[in-house]
Order: C-alpha cells, then sequence, then structure tokens
C-alpha cells in the first residue's frame, strides 16, 4: 500500500511539474536582440530572430520564446484576432537548438500563447552565454486601411522573464516602407523609442534596457495595393466544444454508442442467457419419466417459486453450484457438516483447536465426498484426526483436496445434464482483479484531472477528447464485464432449472419460518438435517437461533450427536465460524519463503539455499 502511494504521489508532483512552468533567474539578460520582419507581396510576415541570452545560474538548459497566436479583436470584442504561426526553425552556435511547441490557453481559450521550449532536458548550458537564431512565418499580422497597409507589432512582448538590454528590429516591406513609429514602456504606454527610422526604405527601430513587463511595438506603414491578405484572421471565440477539443458529429457517435453499450448491457443482463424451462409445468416440476417436454426460456423471477417443506434429494453441493453457479469453501464446509451429520466423522471442538475425527468412510458416497475424505484423511483409518487450521508453509495437499472436491462437484452435476453451459470455474478466494485495475485507472485519472485543474486554467485540450472517448470506453467496458459474467454463470437446462427452483423453494422456507412453524417428527434432529443447506443459503446463524428456541422447549436435544465439546448452542461456536475454519483449513498456504529482502536469520550464506537479499539489515535508495 505504501508503495502504491508513493507511485501515485510521483505521479501527481509530475503533473504539477508540467503544469507549472520553469521560469528565468531573476539575473537572466538579453544582451542583444535583433528582429528581422519582411512582409511578403502576398501578406505573409517572414520573421528571424537572434537572441544573444545571459544566463545568471548554470543550471539553465535553454531558453522560451513565447509568441501570441490568439487574442479578443480589440475593434470587435464579439471576435478573435489569429495570428497563424509556421515554420519555425532554430539554430544556435553554442547550445543545443532542440526545441518543442506547446499552446498554452487561457480566458475560455480566447488568448493562446505558442511556446518555442529551446534546449534539452539531458543538458545544461556550460556558459553564461549563448546565441540563438530562430525563423519563422505569420499570416493575419498585418491591417488594412484604405491609403495603406499596416504592420502593428508588439514586436519583443511584455512576457519575458529577462531584462533586454539591446533591442535592435528591421522591417522590409514591397516598394519600401512609408512611415514609421515606435513606443515602449510596459502596456498602455506612449514613450517613444531610441530610434526609428526610414534607411533605403527599410525601417530601422531600436531601443535600449526594456525592464521586465516592458517592450517594444513597431508600427511600419506600407504602399496601399503592395501587399494582399493585409486583413486580420478574424474567427469567432471558441464555444464550448471548440475549447475541449470537441465536435458535434463526435458526440452524437460518442452518445449513442454509449447508450447503445448501456441500454445493451441492461438488456442482456436481465434477458441474456436466460435459463431454460418445461413449458406447463410449475416450477420445480419435472416432466413424467420417459417424456422429454417442450422447453421455453425462463421468464419467472426467484419471488414467483413456491415455498418448498424439504430440500432437494441432490448432494448439498451440488445443490449449491446449482443456485449461485459457483462452488467454493461454502460447499466444502456444508459437504464436512453433511458428512458429519450422517455418520462419516464427528467434529471435536472439546479444546478450542477444531478438528475433524474419522468415525466411518464408507457413509461418504459420491465422488467428491471421497475426496474431501481422502484429503483429511489420506489413510481413511477409522479414529485418524484432522485439525480445522490453516496448514504448515509448503503444506499444499488440503488445497489440492479442496481443487479436486471442487471438480468433482462440478463433474457430477455435468454429467446430470443440468446445464447445457457449465459455470466458469472458480478457485477459492480468488479476488475480481481486473475489475479492481479498472476501478483504481479511472480513479487515478480523475485525480490528475483535479490536481490539473487546480493548477491551469482551465482543463487541457485533451481532456474533451478523452471524455468522449472515455464514456462509450467505460459502458462498452461495462457491458463486456456483465457478458462476460453472465457466460461465466453458465445456462440451467430445463431439468437444471427444475432443481434450481426446489433449492431456492427451500431457501425462502428456512429463510422465513420461525420455530414455532417448522415442521419435523417426534425425534426428528431438524437441526442437523437442514444446517448443511442452511450453509448453502448463507443463514446457518440464523437457523441457529431458530433451533436454539426448540432446544429451550424442549422439542430438540441440547448437542447434535456429530459434535463433541461445550454446549454446542452455548459455546459460541457457530456454523458461520466452522465455514471460515474450513476456508482457511483448505486455502493455499503462504510459501516458505516469499520476500526478496528483510533476509535476517541465521541461515549460512554458503547454503544452497541463499540468495541475494536474504541476508541481514537491507534497505533502499535513489538519485535525484
Amino acid at each position: 500500500m505504501r508503495r502504491a502511494l508513493a507511485v501515485l504521489a510521483c505521479t501527481l508532483l509530475s503533473v504539477v511539474a508540467f503544469a507549472a512552468p520553469a521560469s528565468a533567474e531573476p539575473g537572466d539578460r538579453v544582451t542583444r536582440f535583433e528582429i528581422d520582419y519582411t512582409v511578403t507581396a502576398d501578406g505573409v510576415l517572414h520573421v528571424k530572430e537572434s537572441i544573444d541570452y545571459d544566463f545568471s545560474g548554470i543550471d539553465r538548459h535553454g531558453i522560451y520564446r513565447d509568441l501570441v497566436i490568439r487574442e479578443p479583436y480589440v475593434t470587435d470584442r464579439s471576435k478573435d484576432q489569429q495570428y497563424d504561426v509556421s515554420n519555425i526553425q532554430v539554430s544556435s552556435p553554442n547550445a543545443s537548438a532542440e526545441f518543442s511547441t506547446s499552446t498554452t490557453k487561457t480566458n475560455s481559450d480566447r488568448n493562446q500563447v505558442l511556446r518555442i521550449k529551446i534546449g534539452s532536458s539531458g543538458k545544461t548550458i556550460r556558459r553564461m552565454e549563448a546565441t540563438y537564431q530562430l525563423s519563422y512565418e505569420v499570416r493575419g499580422a498585418l491591417r488594412h486601411f484604405a491609403d495603406h497597409s499596416e504592420l502593428y507589432w508588439d514586436a519583443t512582448g511584455s512576457g519575458w522573464d529577462a531584462v533586454l538590454n539591446q533591442v535592435d528590429v528591421g522591417v522590409t516591406v514591397p516598394r519600401g516602407v512609408q512611415q514609421v513609429r515606435c513606443l515602449t514602456g510596459p502596456a498602455g504606454s506612449t514613450q517613444q523609442c531610441e530610434t526609428a527610422r526610414i534607411v533605403g526604405g527599410k525601417a530601422l527601430y531600436s531601443e535600449t534596457g526594456v525592464g521586465r513587463g516592458e517592450q517594444v511595438t513597431i508600427v511600419a506603414a506600407i504602399p496601399a495595393g503592395a501587399v494582399t491578405n493585409d486583413a486580420p484572421i478574424l474567427v469567432d471565440p471558441p464555444g464550448f466544444l471548440d475549447r475541449n477539443g470537441l465536435s458535434v458529429p463526435g458526440l452524437i457517435v460518442s452518445a449513442l454508442i454509449t447508450v447503445a453499450a448501456f441500454v445493451t448491457r441492461k438488456l442482456y443482463a436481465a434477458r441474456g442467457g436466460r435459463d431454460l424451462r418445461y413449458a406447463g409445468l410449475p416450477p420445480g416440476t419435472l416432466p413424467p419419466a420417459g417424456e422429454t417436454g417442450r422447453t421455453v426460456k425462463n421468464t419467472i423471477t426467484d419471488d414467483q417459486i413456491p415455498v418448498a417443506f424439504s430440500p432437494p434429494r441432490v448432494p448439498v453441493a451440488e445443490g449449491g453450484l446449482l443456485l449461485d453457479a459457483k462452488s467454493d469453501s461454502t460447499e466444502i464446509a456444508a459437504t464436512l457438516i453433511d458428512l458429519a451429520v450422517r455418520g462419516a466423522l464427528r467434529i471435536d471442538n472439546s479444546d478450542k483447536k477444531r478438528k475433524a475425527v474419522l468415525v466411518d468412510p464408507d457413509l461418504a458416497t459420491t465422488p467428491h465426498e471421497q475426496r474431501l475424505l481422502k484429503g483429511l484423511f489420506p489413510s481413511l483409518k477409522v479414529g485418524k484426526e484432522a485439525r480445522l487450521e490453516q496448514r504448515d508453509p509448503g503444506d499444499s495437499s488440503l488445497a489440492m483436496a479442496a481443487n479436486g472436491t471442487v471438480d468433482a462437484i462440478r463433474k457430477q452435476v455435468s454429467e446430470r445434464g443440468w446445464y447445457t453451459r457449465m459455470p466458469a470455474p472458480s478457485k477459492l478466494g480468488d479476488p475480481h482483479v481486473g475489475i479492481w485495475l479498472v476501478t483504481g485507472f479511472f480513479a487515478v485519472f480523475g485525480i490528475i484531472i483535479l490536481i490539473i485543474t487546480l493548477v491551469r486554467d482551465g482543463l487541457p485540450s485533451w481532456t474533451g477528447p478523452l471524455v468522449a472517448i472515455g464514456l462509450p470506453a467505460i459502458a462498452l467496458l461495462s457491458l463486456g464485464i456483465t457478458l462476460l459474467r453472465k457466460r461465466r454463470q453458465g445456462r440451467r437446462t430445463a431439468a437444471g432449472r427444475a432443481v434450481t427452483d426446489q433449492v431456492i423453494g427451500f431457501r425462502t422456507y428456512l429463510t422465513t419460518a420461525e420455530a414455532d412453524q417448522l415442521k419435523f417428527e417426534e425425534g426428528e434432529d431438524i437441526f442437523s438435517k437442514y444446517l448443511p443447506w442452511a450453509i448453502i443459503f448463507g443463514i446457518a446463524d440464523h437457523w441457529q437461533q431458530v433451533c436454539k428456541q426448540l432446544v429451550a422447549a424442549g422439542r430438540l436435544t441440547p448437542d447434535p450427536g456429530w459434535y463433541v465439546g461445550p454446549s454446542y448452542y452455548d459455546s459460541g461456536w457457530s456454523p458461520n465460524l466452522m465455514t471460515g475454519a474450513v476456508a482457511s483449513t483448505f486455502s493455499e498456504p503462504a510459501s516458505p519463503s516469499t520476500s526478496s529482502g528483510d533476509g535476517g536469520g541465521s541461515s549460512s550464506g554458503f547454503s544452497s539455499d541463499s540468495s541475494s537479499g536474504g541476508g541481514g539489515g537491507g534497505g533502499g535508495g535513489g538519485s535525484w
């Protein structure tokens, strides 16, 4: 459990680290920032940037450059202005030029910033200074007016974590720049740059000492008609679907699959794999000998089955397999008590260490009973004792006997023709690992999404598609589990269904009957007679309490004949405890050596079973 929590904590910390980008050191400087803009005749802005970066620390990996690619349109706030950035290239003469891009979205995705992250996570900058060259293209950067076109551009942007010592900008346009202007300072400032001039038709701008939160904004007038595509790219603000990476057709398909899967699951759970039943016969009734009878699918529910005042004439273990399509420690406990009631063995509780004592092995008449006795008493010698507790490490004889007993029960039921498709075999104590893994996955996924939500503005863009895919995936997974579970339960024949109805009818009787309603003959030990069935039905303690009232009234003998020890009804002993003891007795014992560490002890390192991790002491560690 600690290991799992540690892994989960590391996962969440990784998510937080991913969501919170690293910032520059307080003393970082850009000693020189050169930008060259070239506007083509078709309105594309070609950009070349050269950045001389001075790192204040020695643990830096590189730099990042943020470019605004979407923002609300100032002239009409109902629209957004979009800048299409493409053909990004990066080089450096003295540092890693590896780069990656990512987009940060805020303000319901109306504000978007493209981050070009340059450098390698596996390498740190060896020197204090590095030079980077970037080039990229922008569409939608120009503005159109009646007498000219215009490049009005926030060249540096105000989001730098470093001071810009020197900024130089050049602009080249078709037929030469007509007019220039340059502004600097924080947003809203009207302070003029140091230089803004035209030389040979090219605009030149420069500014020194641009602090954090400040920027350089340049304006260049282009002759009317010199360029095309000089209007902004205007788009509608992202709607809910766009913000979450969804589409109407995709949602419709996702919803249809989800609904279809859940409806199919519900219908199949209610009607799929139904047992067969004899048409025209009451529940629990078989056709006369020599007749087969017409069969139909079963539509009768358990509460419609009439009460039966006695169990069917079948071994209690077979009745248990018919009832719940499983054969496990419950059937073994019921069989053990049934053998005791019939005189094959007795249960000894005299010294608080429960044990079974063999009395007459010939009374075990069915293969599964014989297999059980052979497992408990290998020699089958009368008087032999077998303790009802888990075996020592390495002794798997009773676990093998239990599996053999279960196999025998299944074979007997199969040979009787009670199933058209036998239930899937179940081992003692098998957990539903698959279901827990799926549940755990979605729980961890939900926690990660929650953490991201807390540290970022809204959910990441992939959340919507993941949900659109995840919902039908969960629905289909649920359907698959239902189909698998139904198939694992098998399908009863009409004869098997009739016997099952008899078992269910008798369960109703034992569950609801009060002490004064029970029917039995004088001197009959009704408690012992029906106790194995009460164990199968999971009402053994209730049955004991009901019969205890008959003992108090003098209608039943105080102690069953198959039991030895303190007064049965007052000793604290119960059939449920007996079932638990049987489950422990026949379970797989612990391996004699399962640890891969903590190997302290007195054995020699030169012995044949010595191994790595088998010595004393130990511990662990790691790096970061």
